[in-house]
């Protein structure tokens, strides 16, 4: 059976080193060597919610391939719910070294590291809190079922996964980022972060042993998957887990159940009779759907966050914030702290929110800290970088400098505490414990920490139209369409988008007369490869935008410089927006484009431009296409789109809704200021 796919096209050439570790085989237990299907002889294990069978020839196979190698257990389940395994394990002579438990929170025989994974945490504060929240807000879950089996971890009982998230929407600002969470069919699992299945078998085998071998089948059996030298599953694993072993090289058996078990394990004897084997090396990177942040049913409960949530639509009264400026003295003595991820995303947001709160409290003082990631670094060098971009704001009145960047080069350093700390990150590892708190809200009050805010710059980005200093001047019309015959590619990020926006435009040709390519990063040389190419393959010429020359008008123009976007924007009639079938990249902001009066066809993920999206998805403005949806379904919508021009008042409506966005969050950060002002310095003063 598994030979077909060519067993050699699994290593690379040759056969490693003679290691001085021991090779191990670690795997997963159910849904990977157990399961729910019914087989002759199959030998029973009670499960948790429903019972289970293990085929013997899978215990044969376990009993032939320990000859060659050490066996390791890396499960969810607990001491007291694997003594059916030991029991079928010990009565076929299959030896296990060692038992990983809980999702790698426990480790028999290896106590310490329990320790040091529950290390600040009490999971019975936790357990008390889900208790508390359970009662008060009258929730479908039992936190009690599984209370006595496990000592590493939370296990409740929901009943639907809808329910679920919400239970844990409760949790999140209490979990804080020291967990993280699954939502099965009816389980949600609260685990702490340090627990995982790769780093209890490293931290407590890795001296002796290395992972020849790994088979699992859930999101939970990813490191183990990336740290093996061959890592293997079943069909009808997750899809994440079998779109990853593919990316190593490993092999995914075409059968389920317990068919697919014995292939595998069949596969795994026969690399180990054959001495077959490679050196063991990290694999890529880990899809980020690791951190469960985007599961599915996490989607469907932010959808209905979305569908519930009331965006903010009255006008604050003008007179009354300006009074609230002068009560605070101007924004005298006030220092306000900005948390941002690095300088990319975040600075458009960053000038809108300043063009108002510098008009009301123009003394005031800004902290901006960077994490400083990936590029970051790079577009921080100095702090020459802060003043060209927010060079409308640098100075106070007193021509003292109005900001300071801690770590940055040439920063100004401002010693007092802040008044207020603002979070105004667009990603949301950042803000994972809170996501759902935050994600639908334009401005939401830290749960738990005084004159603490997050601001989400999703709504501050679609202010962006708004160039002009004076936030309370009327809004400038929108560009009306001209039916131009350019396409825009904007953000592209793989060969997906790449095939869309290229074949797309070619079956487009009746329609349009050119193509703008703008990748996501101008320097990925491998991304810039594949776009040549591609162009290269219909015999036409790829002409690069810092080389165009006067009167030039190409067919294929490659957009290789930065900040030039915005202009190109009013050539063109139809944008397709990348990153939408990309998990890392989660989409990316259409409001670019529907600045110039441009509708924006996307992919399916969207979660970092919800706000535009969900505003505008019904009107022609900006259409999602499927997850299945092909070169065909894109060029039948942008047909439609091109010749049936959306109404321009909708898009109107759109951005007169959202233009006091930034007024909306400084009413909030004003008046919590002069509360803390008014509190200190008592009702006279």
């Amino acid at each position: 059976m598994f030979f077909k796919a060519g067993c050699q096209d699994f290593y690379h050439a040759g056969i490693m080193k003679t290691s001085p570790k021991k090779k191990a085989f670690v795997f997963d237990l159910d849904s990977t060597i157990s399961h729910a299907t019914t087989i002759p002889d199959g030998l029973n294990i009670n499960g948790r919610v429903s019972n289970a069978v293990i085929d013997k020839r899978t215990l044969a196979l376990l009993k032939d391939i320990s000859r060659f190698l050490d066996l390791f257990v890396a499960t969810g389940r607990s001491s007291d719910t694997v003594v059916d395994f030991k029991t079928h394990f010990l009565q076929a002579g299959v030896e296990i070294t060692g038992w990983i438990l809980e999702h790698g929170t426990i480790v028999e025989g290896y106590p310490e590291w329990t320790e040091n994974v529950l290390q600040g945490i009490d999971l019975s504060t936790i357990h008390a809190e889900a208790q508390t929240i359970v009662k008060a807000h009258k929730l479908p879950v039992d936190t009690e079922c599984y209370k006595k089996n496990h000592k590493g971890f939370l296990l409740y009982s929901g009943r639907d996964k809808f329910s679920s998230e919400y239970f844990l929407s409760k949790m999140s600002g209490f979990l804080e980022n020291k967990f993280r969470t699954s939502v099965g069919k009816r389980k949600i699992s609260i685990i702490p972060k340090k627990g995982d299945k790769y780093l209890a078998f490293n931290h407590n085998f890795g001296d002796d042993y290395l992972i020849a071998f790994a088979a699992g089948d859930a999101p939970d059996d990813l490191t183990l998957l990336q740290y093996a030298s061959f890592p293997l599953s079943i069909s009808g694993s997750s899809l994440l887990v079998q779109n990853y072993i593919h990316k190593r090289g490993g092999y995914v058996s075409d059968e389920k159940n317990h068919s697919g078990v014995i292939e595998i394990l069949e596969l795994i004897l026969y690399h180990l009779k054959n001495n077959l084997t490679k050196l063991a090396v990290p694999g890529p990177r880990l899809p980020f759907e690791e951190i469960e942040i985007f599961r599915k049913s996490r989607c469907v409960f932010l959808n209905h966050l979305f569908h519930i949530a009331k965006y903010p639509r009255v006008k604050p009264d003008i007179y009354a914030v300006n009074q609230l400026s002068k009560n605070l003295a101007l924004g005298k003595e006030t220092l306000i702290e900005i948390r941002m991820r690095d300088w990319g995303g975040e600075v458009k947001p960053l000038r809108n929110l300043l063009k108002v709160m510098v008009s009301l409290l123009p003394y005031a003082r800004y902290r901006l800290i960077f994490r400083q990631e990936r590029l970051g670094i790079e577009n921080l060098k100095n702090f020459k970088a802060i003043s060209d971009k927010l060079a409308d704001f640098v100075k106070l009145p007193n021509k003292l400098p109005r900001f300071s960047a801690p770590g940055v080069p040439d920063s100004p350093h401002f010693k007092s505490e802040p008044s207020l700390i603002l979070f105004l990150y667009d990603h949301p590892d950042d803000i994972a414990p809170w996501y759902d708190y935050t994600i639908s809200r334009l401005i939401t009050r830290h749960p738990k920490t005084e004159n603490t805010f997050y601001i989400n710059p999703m709504f501050l980005k679609i202010a962006d139209m708004f160039n002009q200093c004076n936030v309370f001047s009327k809004m400038p019309p929108l560009i009306t369409m001209c039916g131009p015959r350019v396409m825009m590619a904007a953000n592209i990020v793989d060969q997906r988008d790449i095939q869309i926006a290229i074949e797309g435009f070619q079956q487009l040709s009746p329609y349009l007369d050119a193509l703008i390519i703008a990748p996501r990063v101008v320097t990925n040389v491998d991304r810039n490869r594949m776009i040549r190419d591609a162009v290269e393959c219909l015999g036409e010429d790829l002409v690069f935008y810092s080389r165009l020359k006067s009167g030039e008008n190409p067919k294929f123009l490659f957009v290789d410089t930065y900040g030039d976007l915005n202009k190109l924007y009013n050539s063109c009639a139809l944008t397709y927006l990348g990153g939408g079938y990309d998990t890392r990249k989660r989409g990316f902001d259409p409001v670019e484009s529907l600045l110039a009066g441009v509708p924006v066809v996307l992919g399916p993920i969207f979660d970092f431009n919800r706000i535009a999206v969900d505003s505008l998805k019904d009107s022609g403005w900006i259409t999602v296409l499927t997850k299945e949806s092909t070169v065909r379904e894109f060029v039948s919508i942008a047909k439609e789109r091109i010749l049936l021009k959306p109404e321009c008042a909708v898009l109107e409506k759109f951005f007169l809704e959202r233009q006091q966005d930034p007024l909306r969050v400084a009413v909030t950060l004003l008046k919590t200021l002069y509360k803390n002002h008014h509190v200190t310095s008592g009702p006279d003063n």
